[in-house]
């Protein structure tokens, strides 16, 4: 009861500064002789994208950036992006500018510095390039105000999904809808990939095709070589034991356990990937394994480990960017998620919006939760990725790679 007291103090607050923001705006348009009469779709000659969240959602944003370049062939594009995976976005193909939105501030001071940074980005370095629309391709929760950067930037029409899509966001985004001219309210759980195509169709476009991309260089590609060209083995398969919660992290003793059977019977080679956050989990199971293993974590740009991940015929783990990266790379996937199989599918935990897209897969998922209704689902929920047990992963394996599998196992 107090939680969800306290999260509508916190959507009070969010629909206060929205209204201050709004009225700071109507302020500023006094001074300004700009006219900003909405643009026909027809005529677009600026279009500016704000994907400024994090690894994994981007990745999932890339056909939605192929298919935009599609529709707009003669546009000029500008990508607003998070400044964690700005190496990864820099190769893309289908953008012209990339501008990077600091966020690298503790999450509990975001709703007090974060509007002021998204007002200077859009008023003072977007506004003058005098956008004709603004895309925000995030159908759940905007907790980075990309679209009070879409507001500022006083693009002529700004473009994305309603704070009513869920309960949750109607809360954590209470007044956002009122920053676009056009809302779209689409309330139906698809993948992430589906939800961000969605704003092709309202543009008039027709997808011509969904995967998932990423785009490395020779750089890149000769730095995976070396790090690799040791290895006596064929058979290359990537864990990634890290997650950015506890609750949704397989026990690092199970991953040790499932390497040692993975180099028995399949004589494979492992490596770990993950982000610095992920160094201690690495070592540890790199230094009960060993021979044969090498840890990443925390010592590749996302690209390299792009490249590294194009290399692997298998990927082990939690539900994380470094699944994307790996499915982007057209890597079979066995995904060991923390999400109960009866969760509400509109859940970002949910594989049902985030599971691995467009590759042989097999996710495995903790037993019925046994709840009422999906309003009372909470992170309590999410605290029983230890049900999957080491078994299940290998049955997973089996299954996806019968090619490899020894005679008689």
């Amino acid at each position: 009861m107090m939680k969800k007291k306290s999260l509508m103090h916190y959507s009070n607050i969010i629909f206060l500064q929205t209204k201050v923001a709004l009225i700071l705006s109507s302020i500023l348009k006094q001074f300004s002789a700009r006219n900003d009469q909405k643009t026909d779709l027809s005529h677009i000659k600026k279009v500016l994208v704000l994907k400024t969240d994090e690894i994994g959602d981007f990745v999932l944003a890339s056909a939605f950036l192929r298919e935009l370049r599609l529709h707009f062939l003669n546009a000029r594009i500008t990508l607003v992006v998070n400044s964690a995976i700005y190496k990864l976005a820099e190769l893309c193909p289908y953008v012209d500018k990339i501008i990077v939105y600091k966020q690298d501030i503790p999450r509990y001071l975001r709703p007090f510095v974060l509007p002021w940074r998204a007002f200077q980005l859009g008023y003072y370095t977007l506004r003058p390039e005098d956008f004709d629309i603004a895309l925000v391709p995030r159908w759940d929760m905007n907790t980075d105000y990309s679209a009070y950067v879409a507001y500022f930037s006083s693009a002529k029409r700004r473009i994305g999904y309603t704070e009513h899509v869920n309960s949750r966001k109607q809360l954590v985004n209470k007044g956002f809808d009122l920053m676009l001219t056009d809302i779209i309210s689409d309330e139906k759980s698809q993948h992430e990939v589906e939800k961000n195509l969605g704003l092709i169709r309202y543009l008039g476009g027709n997808p011509s095709s969904d995967f998932t991309e990423l785009w490395i260089n020779s750089e890149d590609e000769n730095f995976a070589d070396k790090m690799l060209a040791h290895l006596s083995t064929k058979r290359l398969i990537v864990f990634c034991p890290g997650a950015g919660k506890s609750n949704r992290q397989w026990p690092s003793d199970r991953f040790v356990e499932l390497g040692k059977w993975l180099q028995t019977d399949y004589d494979a080679s492992l490596i770990i990937v993950g982000g610095d956050e992920d160094k201690p989990v690495g070592e540890c199971i790199h230094n009960k394994l060993n021979k044969g293993t090498i840890d990443c974590t925390g010592r590749t740009t996302l690209r390299q480990t792009a490249a590294l991940l194009k290399r692997c015929h298998l990927y082990v783990g939690n539900d994380t960017g470094s699944m994307h990266m790996a499915a982007a790379m057209r890597v079979p996937i066995v995904e060991i998620s923390c999400f109960p199989i009866d969760g509400p599918e509109w859940h970002w935990n949910s594989p049902c919006r985030f599971g691995p897209w467009q590759v042989p897969r097999r996710i495995l998922q903790p037993g019925k939760m046994f709840f009422d209704s999906s309003d009372v689902f909470a992170d309590e929920h999410l605290n029983h990725i230890n049900e999957i047990s080491v078994e299940q992963v290998k049955d997973a394996i089996r299954e996806l790679l019968p090619e490899i599998i020894r005679e008689g196992n």
